[in-house]
């Protein structure tokens, strides 16, 4: 994506309606004047106990979650609280898995962080941000971010879903700086839940790279994520097409979309938000009809999809063992 465009349209945001409640929290200082997070919530406002999925956007957190809002505003409407983290001021990854740590700490305090969010904001006080499930949700580049961050711990973190993952710092690949290097595991265990498009290997032009080449993305970190893992693959989509006007129409300048009739960009951006909400009841609530629907997506989606899977030895014929992350 084009960065400059990005900061361009930083102020720029989207209300969402409904049985959703939407609300942002600016500039979090977590322990020094230098780590800070742009923090939104989308949360369903209806009395009740919630899974939490902690979301980390496009370039390693520059991309505020309201470029994204159909896509949040889906998912919570589907009973998962999203807790979207962006970090304006530095997006070198290692930098950021470092403040990932950071933040999911101070998240994590039972009198503080997450809870407090929710007792202080009245259209939620009813709602129970249930952080015994806590899963971690990536796109594009971030997924290396998230990488480094497991590569040393877990954490509170149950299970992973990664968006279109890149691994590396640039789409060149000049910079040789990797964290999967397949078939060599990577160092934890957790189950996750890869969706990549179609079109993520597309270049624009004929001298500019894709935004997720092949051998950098996708199934790179498929084939190096160890615990039980999924892929799905929304065939006629671009990397950046979960995002909303105007940002969706600025990333087209460095990320190949979808194009002609095929397209329903609203269709596309609730069935990829149904099939992370299913994954995580599949996951956390050992529902085997939601894991049918990650197992057989096709059924559940208008969009067309492809997909496979691997249980790397974990047994799901009864539900499987819920959410958790183990460590080498």
């Amino acid at each position: 994506m084009s960065i400059i465009l990005l900061i361009l349209l930083i102020d720029l945001h989207l209300a969402s309606t409904g049985p959703v409640d939407h609300w942002s929290v600016g500039n979090i200082i977590i322990s020094k004047p230098d780590i800070r997070f742009r923090v939104d919530i989308y949360s369903p406002t209806t009395s009740g106990s919630y899974p939490v999925l902690i979301f980390l956007p496009g370039l390693a957190g520059l991309v505020p979650s309201t470029f994204y809002t159909s896509l949040v505003t889906a998912i919570a409407e589907q009973d998962v609280i999203l807790v979207g983290i962006s970090k304006i001021e530095n997006i070198k990854p290692e930098k950021m898995s470092i403040h990932i740590a950071d933040f999911l700490a101070w998240a994590m305090k039972p009198n503080d962080g997450i809870t407090r969010l929710f007792s202080e904001h009245k259209q939620v006080r009813e709602v129970h941000a249930n952080l015994e499930r806590l899963a971690f949700l990536t796109h594009s580049s971030a997924a290396h971010s998230l990488g480094q961050y497991m590569n040393s711990t877990c954490g509170p973190i149950k299970l992973i879903i990664m968006m279109n993952p890149v691994d590396g710092i640039d789409p060149f690949g000049i910079v040789q700086d990797f964290i999967t290097h397949p078939p060599t595991p990577l160092p934890f265990r957790t189950p996750a839940l890869v969706i990549s498009a179609g079109l993520d290997s597309v270049p624009v032009g004929q001298k500019s790279p894709a935004c997720a080449p092949n051998n950098i993305s996708n199934d790179r970190w498929y084939r190096s994520l160890y615990g039980p893992t999924f892929l799905i693959n929304i065939t006629d989509y671009g990397h950046a097409d979960n995002l909303d006007e105007p940002y969706h129409e600025a990333s087209k300048i460095m990320c190949k979309p979808c194009t002609g009739s095929l397209c329903h960009f609203a269709q596309y951006k609730f069935d990829e938000a149904t099939l992370i909400t299913s994954f995580i009841r599949a996951i956390f609530n050992r529902d085997l009809r939601q894991l049918k629907t990650i197992q057989n997506p096709q059924s559940a989606v208008q969009s067309h999809v492809s997909n496979k899977y691997d249980l790397h030895g974990y047994d799901y014929t009864s539900g499987g063992p819920g959410g958790f992350c183990t460590h080498d």
